[in-house]
């Protein structure tokens, strides 16, 4: 009975200690899409994807990393470098405007989206289809370029029809990463 009863101690201090355990693991969960922004820690050097090379003699040759459209503000629109694109759907804007997608540190999957800072009425979508990208990873984010903290946050984003795609609700600095696993 006395050994019983030291082996109920044990078992009992031992689920104890792994209760504590994962409560101290905490909830934060990158992919998460119902995270709450304001919480998640930002990342100072994220693992973005690359951009795959062209071939010589491909049509791909042709795209490059920075591009420029006039959207309307009434019907909405498109702006592509070939690599990203940025869908407007009407009424997003408050009026017509310039819209600039540029690739500084290329080929990383980084963007930069002018003008800086505009917010939208509705939000726009930004895509990358996963065949430009020198990744085999199962699941993609989106994070976006905290200039207050210097960091770069999560904000979501998903995999539909082989293309990764996030809404914005502003104009930033943007990256794709493969989905880190803890």
């Amino acid at each position: 009975m006395k050994e019983r009863s030291r082996a109920h101690k044990i078992l009992t201090a031992i689920s104890f200690l792994s209760v504590l355990a994962a409560m101290g693991c905490g909830t934060y969960s990158p992919v998460s899409p119902s995270q709450d922004n304001s919480t998640t820690p930002g990342v100072e050097n994220p693992n973005f994807v690359q951009i795959l090379p062209t071939s010589t003699g491909s049509d791909r040759m042709l795209v490059g990393s920075a591009a420029s459209n006039v959207v309307s503000a009434e019907y909405g629109g498109t702006v592509t470098n070939g690599i990203y694109s940025i869908y407007f759907p009407p009424g997003a804007l408050d009026a017509d405007t310039e819209i600039t997608i540029d690739m500084p540190r290329y080929p990383l999957a980084v963007v930069e989206l002018e003008p800086h800072g505009i917010e939208f009425n509705v939000p726009v979508i930004l895509s990358l289809d996963i065949s430009m990208v020198d990744s085999d990873a199962a699941d993609y984010m989106v994070l976006w370029h905290n200039e207050d903290t210097s960091l770069w946050e999560y904000i979501g984003g998903y995999v539909e029809g082989g293309i990764i795609k996030a809404e914005l609700e502003h104009f930033s600095e943007y990256g794709s990463s493969p989905v880190m696993t803890p």
